[in-house]
């Protein structure tokens, strides 16, 4: 399995930066999405977050996209489905392939009648925490060569970030990185320290770890981290609860 490496990483910034100044808007998970569609040769992008167990779309970059998360959905079945289910990433090249139409029998000949050809989809996580899924389509068939895939996995780290960021109100204007921590807060402060130790990681590690839960549960940060402060929530590496 391809990783993205920093310098990669670097790159896909700087192109989501250049998009943004194009479209002369902040940087966005829209964007993301768009710039994804330009430099990785895909038809098009859905990026789904989880809420209470339900996929909801933050951004389809066309109808086909928004048209396979909601087949997948009904059916209960897709790439998407094993992702959010916990799974790895699941890279179909082929879907007409008898190995798509065993693994998928009812999804994948929808789908296909539908116009898409390939699909790949990317798990959004910190450590057991699903945040979301990426998902990239093609409407003809083939995989994603190795420098492609590297690229999709750090849109898929950046995707991440940002939807974080956004949780914890840290926008695009806001001058902070991900790994910044919120100084108006200092419960946030000492609940990422908290969880640091609680998990034997670094800060910043932790603040993801803090950001992710936040947005996994749909609650505000400052709200979560005056739980773990007052001790009514803790956190497990194995992503277990309170």
């Amino acid at each position: 399995m391809a990783r993205y490496t920093t310098s990669r990483l670097v790159l896909v910034s700087r192109w989501i930066a250049e998009k943004a100044a194009e479209l002369d808007a902040p940087a966005s998970v829209g964007t993301l999405c768009r710039t994804a569609v330009a430099r990785l040769g895909v038809s098009g992008v859905v990026l789904t977050v989880d809420t209470s167990g339900w996929p909801e779309i933050r951004c389809a970059t066309d109808v086909l996209g928004e048209r396979l998360t909601e087949l997948q959905v009904t059916v209960g079945e897709g790439p998407a489905v094993d992702v959010w289910s916990g799974g790895g990433p699941a890279l179909v090249s082929d879907l007409d392939a008898p190995s798509g139409q065993a693994r998928w029998p009812v999804f994948t000949p929808l789908a296909v009648e539908a116009g898409a050809a390939s699909l790949f989809a990317l798990p959004l996580c910190v450590g057991a925490i699903r945040v979301g899924v990426l998902l990239l389509y093609r409407v003809e068939a083939g995989h994603l060569d190795a420098a492609a895939l590297s690229d999709s996995l750090a849109f898929a780290e950046l995707a991440l970030r940002l939807l974080l960021d956004e949780q914890a109100g840290l926008g695009a204007d806001s001058g902070a990185d991900g790994d910044v921590l919120p100084l108006h807060n200092p419960r946030v402060h000492q609940a990422t320290g908290m969880v640091a130790a609680q998990l034997d990681v670094g800060m910043a590690d932790a603040f993801a770890h803090l950001r992710a839960r936040a947005f996994a549960e749909q609650v505000p940060l400052g709200d979560l981290a005056a739980d773990v402060v007052a001790r009514r929530r803790r956190f497990h590496r194995d992503g277990r609860g309170p």
